[in-house]
């Protein structure tokens, strides 16, 4: 093998190698955003579960009351960092994420009062409460996903 074709295979082996490296970078990089964007999308079903979590826990103790204010104000704490984060990972994915949030949130605070004024589940066949709290936020959650999708392409800018 001459000294041409030897620098020709090192510069190949090299390429193959960046190649890999960067592909294997971006790939993990991925997985990381599609664990956050499933977070995200979580911390929206538990904040659109806290009415009937709500239903289910209370009772007249100021230990239950702090518990569920605790519950509140935490699932509030999360929603707002994943909106904050959403926006600076892309400004039209974050509005998306806002939608969906303000969608649910236009009825959850009615929801759960109306959880807090029913009785409290008496027995375990209680606690089967049903669908009687209904979101109507599917056109927001597609959108919001729609876009995920699109920031999950490895190659999204080319698409």
């Amino acid at each position: 093998m001459s000294m041409d074709s030897t620098v020709v295979v090192g510069v190949i082996a090299a390429a193959a190698a960046l190649g890999g490296y960067l592909l294997s970078n971006a790939a993990a990089r991925r997985t990381e955003r599609a664990r956050r964007y499933a977070e995200a999308l979580d911390v929206v079903e538990r904040y659109r579960q806290l009415p009937y979590t709500f239903l289910w826990l209370h009772d007249d103790t100021a230990e239950t009351r702090k518990k569920l204010a605790e519950m509140l104000g935490d699932t509030q704490q999360t929603l707002s960092f994943h909106r904050r984060w959403l926006t600076l990972e892309s400004p039209e994915l974050g509005a998306a994420y806002d939608n969906l949030v303000d969608k649910v949130r236009e009825r959850n605070s009615g929801f759960r009062k109306d959880a807090l004024s029913r009785p409290a589940p008496a027995a375990d066949v209680d606690i089967e409460a049903g669908s009687i709290y209904t979101f109507d936020d599917r056109a927001e959650r597609l959108a919001c996903i729609h876009l995920m999708r699109k920031h999950l392409r490895l190659f999204r800018n080319l698409l």
